[in-house]
C-alpha cells in the first residue's frame, strides 16, 4: 500500500524551549520537554545488556541529555561514557547510558525529576504505557533507591540498612542513586532509530482481516502489530530498526499467521505464513496470499509481480506510467488484481475485470483495493472515498467526514456484505456487516481524538496529499 513511502519525510519538531515567564523569586517555571506528534505504532519494550566495549557517547543519548539539560537548567550534565576496565557490566561502556546529575535531597531537583518522569512514563492517547520512554528507547532507569523498567515497571532497587543500600534479594551493596538518575537505552534508542526520532514510523501502514471475520490486524511502519477481535498475535518487528518501513501486511487463509513486507521487498513471515522469501528487490506496493497460504505475490509500484511458493506467475504489466498501490488475490488463489493510484484495475489469472475509477474525476489517489467474493471489488482513496465494481455493493464511505490522517487500507468481511477502513492514526470505520472490534490499544476507537486532539496539539502530521 506504500503510504509511508508516499508521504514526504515527516520532520520531527522538538521544542527545547524554556518558559520565559518567571515566578516570584526569579526561578524558572518547570516544564517537561516537548516532542512531535505520534501515531499508535510504538517501540517494543526489551532489554539489551552490554556485550562489547564501545564507550563513545551515542547520538540518541546525547540528544536526550541535551533536551533534558535545556529543559531543566541548573541540573548536572552527569556522564555517559565509562572506561571498559572500570566496574562490571554497564551500558555506559557502550555509550548508551546517562547519569543525570540531580540530588534527592534538593527540592528543586526532585521537582525536575518528577516532572520529567511524569512526561516519560504516562500513557499516550492510544493507551500505550510509558509511551515516550519506549519511543526514546529507554530500557530502564534508577533513581533514589527505586528502579523502573519497560518489562516490570517500578520496583525497589535497594534498601538502606546501617548506612548501606542493599539489594532486597541478594543483599549485595548497591549505589542508592540519590545523586543522579541513571538512564539506559536500547541500541535503537542510542542510535536515534526509535519512533521518537522517526515519528513517520509511528503511523500505521497497512490492514488485513481474518477470513472468518473474527478480527483484523493493523501493521505499523515500524513493524508493530495492533490486533483487534480474536485475531491472534504471531509476532512483530518493532524490537529492531528496519532500514525500510513496513508497507503491507497479508494474512494467511487460516488466520493463524501473516506476512509483513517492507518497501524494498523484504518479507517477514509469522505464525503459519510460508517462510519462503522472494529473490528480488523492488519498490513494493503490496502483498497477497494464495489460497493455500504456501505462497504469495509481491507487487511493485511499477506493476512487477514476484510469485513466491505456490503462487502462479503471470505476465508483467504492459502499461507505462502506472503507479500500483495495492494487490488483492482471488479466493481461488489463481489470480489477482493490481490497483493503481489513478483508479485503473489490472486483472490476472482468474480475476475478472469489472471496471475502474479512472474516469471518475479522482481528486485523491486510490490507496487500497479488496476482493468481493471473486465477483467484484472495492477501491478506496486516501480521503476515504469508496468505489464498488461488479457485484460488490456500496456500504458507505468517509466523504462526509473530516480526516486528519489518511486512509491507508480497507478489508472486506467474510460475507462480502461489508468492509472496514483504517486510517494511518489507527481509526477504524465499519460499514455493512463489519463488526466493531476494540483494537489492542483501548483508546484507538475514540471517534474525536484524531480530528480534535492532533489539531489542538499543533504537532506535525502526514499530509493527506500523496505524491
Amino acid at each position: 500500500m506504500g503510504w509511508v513511502e508516499a508521504v514526504a519525510n515527516l520532520k520531527l519538531s522538538l521544542v527545547f524551549a524554556l518558559c520565559a515567564c518567571l515566578i516570584a523569586g526569579g526561578a524558572p517555571t518547570s516544564a517537561a520537554p516537548s516532542g512531535g506528534t505520534f501515531g499508535p505504532a510504538i517501540d517494543a519494550p526489551h532489554y539489551e545488556g552490554q556485550e562489547r566495549c564501545s564507550p563513545k557517547a551515542k547520538p540518541g543519548v546525547l540528544a536526550f541529555q541535551s533536551m533534558v539539560l535545556v529543559t531543566y537548567p541548573g541540573t548536572g550534565a552527569g556522564s555517559i561514557s565509562r572506561d571498559c576496565s572500570v566496574g562490571g557490566t554497564s551500558e555506559h561502556k557502550e555509550g548508551r547510558a546517562w547519569d543525570w546529575g540531580v540530588a534527592a535531597s534538593d527540592k528543586s531537583d526532585v521537582a525536575s525529576v518528577d516532572d520529567l518522569l511524569e512526561w516519560l512514563l504516562k500513557d499516550d492517547r492510544y493507551g500505550n504505557d510509558a509511551a515516550l520512554a519506549r519511543r526514546l528507547g529507554i530500557m530502564y532507569l534508577i533513581w533514589n533507591k527505586r528502579m523502573w523498567s519497560t518489562w516490570d515497571g517500578w520496583e525497589t532497587y535497594c534498601e538502606m540498612k546501617k548506612g548501606e543500600c542493599r539489594d532486597p534479594e541478594s543483599k549485595s551493596v548497591l549505589h542508592p542513586h540519590t545523586d543522579h538518575v541513571h538512564f539506559s537505552f536500547t541500541w535503537a534508542g542510542a542510535k536515534k532509530e526509535t519512533t521518537f526520532w522517526n515519528p513517520n514510523r509511528s503511523y500505521l501502514a497497512s490492514f488485513a482481516s481474518a477470513r472468518d471475520g473474527s478480527g483484523h490486524w493493523a501493521a505499523g511502519a515500524n513493524g508493530s502489530i495492533l490486533v483487534a477481535g480474536d485475531a491472534g498475535f504471531y509476532g512483530s518487528k518493532n524490537d529492531v530498526f528496519l532500514k525500510q518501513p513496513i508497507v503491507d501486511i497479508a494474512a494467511t487463509p487460516s488466520g493463524s499467521g501473516y506476512w509483513l513486507t517492507n518497501s524494498k521487498g523484504k518479507v517477514f513471515p509469522f505464525g503459519d505464513a510460508s517462510k519462503k522469501r522472494p529473490d528480488t528487490k523492488m519498490q513494493v506496493a503490496g502483498i497477497a496470499s494464495t489460497d493455500t497460504g504456501k505462497g504469495y505475490w509481491l507487487a511493485s509500484t511499477q506493476g512487477r509481480v514476484a510469485a513466491v511458493g505456490d503462487a502462479e506467475k503471470f505476465d508483467k504489466l504492459a502499461e507505462e506510467g502506472v503507479k500500483v498501490t495495492d494487490i488483492a488475490s482471488t479466493l481461488t488463489g489463481e489470480g489477482y488484481w493490481l490497483f493503481a493510484d489513478d483508479g485503473r484495475v489490472f486483472p490476472y489469472g482468474d480475476a475478472g475485470f469489472f471496471g475502474g475509477a479512472a474516469e471518475a474525476d479522482l481528486e485523491h489517489p486510490i490507496v487500497s483495493g479488496a476482493n468481493y467474493l471473486n465477483e467484484g471489488y472495492w477501491m478506496v482513496t486516501d480521503h476515504g472515498r469508496v468505489f464498488a465494481f461488479g457485484d460488490a455493493r456500496m456500504h458507505g464511505d468517509l466523504t462526509d467526514k473530516e480526516l486528519t490522517l489518511p486512509v491507508i487500507g480497507m478489508a472486506p468481511t467474510p460475507t462480502g456484505e461489508g468492509y472496514w477502513l483504517l486510517t494511518a492514526g489507527g481509526r477504524v470505520f465499519d460499514f455493512g456487516d463489519a463488526r466493531v472490534f476494540p483494537m489492542a490499544s483501548p483508546k484507538i476507537q475514540d471517534s474525536d481524538i484524531y480530528t480534535s486532539e492532533l489539531k489542538e496539539e499543533g504537532g506535525q502530521v502526514p499530509s493527506l496529499l500523496l505524491d
